[in-house]
């Protein structure tokens, strides 16, 4: 607590002369130093002070002489006044910070202590000077200091600073916390004594070219720590000292393992839109292509039933099959371009499972032993899927186990177990996910997957097989259908001579068997005789092929038949010929005039007339029911002989009523 001085005023304040002898030489050069100088006795009391004290505390001479040592200081490093007088007198000396009492308040004042020899006896030499402002520069720099440490420990970001021998000088919060050390454990000590050697070859790359360029670089790197592998930013500078000599390096190290995640998700998406993009722009040739293809080979079959060849008729199933395939396959490339949930269904995963490796066991090798594996919890859980799709990802994953086992010797097991408490991340997506899943592991014991490529073995069209043994759209396809059921992938491989084999876990998420929907409806196609009518259809599409083989098919049934490869031309002969037209069956996609805006020029001139919309882009679809497009029906090639036949007939018999 500072003490209260009393101030005297001049008239009562007793002169100097009267307590002491007349100035001297000696006095005169004592009263010139700015320092406050006191001479105590061995008791701690005043005996005797300079011109500069008086200055400072502004106390009368008796006021003065009345006071001990502890009634003009306090320690301001703990210590007693009475222990700084006992060491003076013991050591003969001592040095200390303290606090003046002044006429302005406690002052920072600088105190050395000397036993001296006085007049009759010992006496203690006090030589005090004024350090305030100093002091509080000093705590001013030292608050800045803390709160600048403060700072740079709340920074995200690792930040460090190293000598020129690789020595710690500094490191922040987020350092400590990233390497798992105190700072008293960091400080100090060479990089190398202290850190995980993948960290350090990171943190301490380009070094060398900071200490020779005198400049900053920057540099990115992923280390594989004890959670996993985490990708880093570093930038480093160099620092200089006022006589531009460089005495240190700051480092301030990111972690972008998120970011990294989320631009490997990007490119996902984008490879996903350039397939998308890709596949749309093929599909309407592919599909037009295998409607002629199924088409004049329904026509063909039915002119070759007279002669009763079951082998010619087999060979055409199988040509009707494989073109059904391709069309699956392309609408299945669409769907996986998307992301289309497609037709998913709330089922049991094993009884899908079990179907799937009945069918593969013929295909594998009885060389290679092959394993389904059911957990017994697994029992009453459900996964919402396409089936056609579940079966479709476990026989490519089988099938890619088998090329992966070479020599022919192996074994691939397949396991479906339920797990209730599942946190991983996605390697097809690079998200994490959690929660209750279903998985389905399919582990080989083949010759596993090289490191360098596993980020690549999602890719559309990347494939390790040899030219004709692989498309490199299984595990891209996996990727689109996997996660239109709102599931993951996990892949574990190794590749090494000491071990090998790949496992890859699908992950579906648990759905409640409450949310089942049963699926009642019927599709059920009439068989259409040949009529024999007279009625009159006008095919309009750019595809020869497809104008051929409608006219070829309309006819055996009875229909007169116009086509027109050209749409503008096709238009124009309607308008001209409307009277005799009884149906209309037009190209979604022409040259010239769509398939829409030639039915809706049609409806706009206030013709009846029904008209059936053709398309060979599988994503394209018309609401005719709640749009006014002036379209009866829509079709998507390649479409089925008897369900064309059948609309016609419905059509044509709906507008004569």
């Amino acid at each position: 607590m500072t003490k209260k001085i009393s101030k005297v005023l001049p008239e009562n304040k007793i002169s100097h002369q009267n307590s002491r002898p007349s100035l001297t030489e000696f006095d005169a050069i004592i009263n010139s130093i700015p320092d406050v100088i006191i001479r105590f006795n061995l008791s701690g009391k005043v005996v005797w002070w300079n011109k500069n004290l008086d200055d400072v505390v502004l106390l009368s001479n008796e006021e003065l002489l009345s006071c001990n040592f502890s009634d003009l200081f306090e320690s301001c490093c703990g210590a007693s006044t009475e222990i700084i007088i006992d060491k003076t007198i013991s050591d003969g000396y001592s040095e200390v910070d303290t606090l003046l009492y002044t006429s302005d308040g406690d002052k920072r004042y600088h105190v050395k202590c000397t036993l001296v020899d006085g007049v009759s006896d010992k006496e203690i030499l006090v030589v005090g000077r004024d350090v305030h402002e100093r002091a509080q520069m000093s705590d001013a720099l030292k608050q800045s200091q803390n709160q600048l440490q403060k700072l740079i420990d709340a920074l995200p970001f690792l930040v460090f600073l190293i000598s020129t021998e690789n020595k710690y000088l500094l490191a922040n919060k987020t350092f400590c916390d990233f390497v798992g050390l105190p700072q008293e454990e960091i400080i100090g000590f060479h990089h190398n004594d202290i850190l995980n050697s993948e960290l350090v070859k990171c943190l301490n790359r380009d070094t060398d070219k900071v200490l020779s360029d005198k400049k900053s670089v920057h540099c990115e790197g992923t280390i594989e720590l004890h959670r996993g592998n985490v990708s880093l930013s570093v930038d480093k500078f160099p620092m200089f000292d006022d006589e531009g000599n460089m005495y240190a390096i700051c480092g301030v190290v990111e972690d972008v393992t998120n970011q990294v995640q989320l631009q490997r998700q990007l490119q996902q998406t984008q490879k996903m839109e350039a397939i998308g993009q890709l596949t749309g722009g093929i599909a309407h040739d592919f599909n037009n292509v295998l409607a002629s293809i199924m088409g004049y080979t329904s026509l063909t079959k039915r002119q070759v039933a007279q002669f009763n060849d079951s082998k010619v008729e087999a060979y055409l199933g199988q040509i009707t099959r494989a073109g059904e395939r391709a069309r699956d396959l392309v609408q299945q490339l669409l769907a996986f371009s998307r992301g289309d949930i497609g037709g998913l269904q709330v089922l049991q995963p094993e009884p899908l499972a079990k179907e799937a490796i009945k069918m593969l066991t013929s295909l594998i090798p009885s060389s290679i032993n092959l394993n389904l594996k059911i957990r017994s919890n697994n029992v009453k859980h459900y996964i919402e899927v396409d089936p056609v799709q579940f079966h479709q990802s476990l026989m490519n994953l089988v099938i890619n186990a088998k090329d992966s086992i070479t020599g022919g010797t192996g074994k691939i097991d397949v396991s479906l177990k339920y797990l209730p408490n599942v946190k991983h991340m996605c390697d097809s997506c690079h998200l994490g996910f959690s929660g209750k899943f279903i998985q389905l592991s399919v582990s080989d014991t083949g010759e596993g997957i090289k490191k360098e490529i596993l980020g690549r073995i999602f890719d559309p069209f990347f494939t390790t097989k040899a030219i004709g043994k692989g498309s490199g759209m299984g595990l891209s396809m996996l990727h689109g259908i996997v996660h239109s059921s709102g599931g993951h992938i996990v892949v574990k491989s190794k590749n090494s001579p000491s071990e090998s084999g790949t496992t890859i876990q699908i992950f579906f998420p648990e759905v409640k068997s409450k949310e089942i929907k049963e699926n009642t409806a019927q599709y059920i196609v009439e068989k259409v005789k040949n009529i024999n009518t007279d009625k009159t259809i006008l095919i309009i599409d750019d595809e020869v092929m497809i104008t051929q083989y409608l006219s070829d098919l309309l006819k055996r049934d009875g229909y007169k038949v116009i086509a027109f490869n050209n749409p503008v031309k096709g238009l124009d002969y309607f308008l001209d010929n409307n009277k005799s037209i009884d149906i209309i069956i037009s190209d979604q996609t022409m040259p010239g005039l769509t398939g829409l805006e030639l039915a809706r020029t049609i409806r706009e001139k206030n013709y009846d007339v029904p008209v059936i919309l053709c398309t060979g882009y599988s994503d394209f679809a018309v609401d005719i029911q709640n749009t006014d497009t002036g379209v009866d029906v829509f079709m998507s090639k390649p479409f089925d002989n008897n369900l064309l036949l059948q609309h016609i007939s419905q059509l044509t018999t709906l507008y004569e009523n």
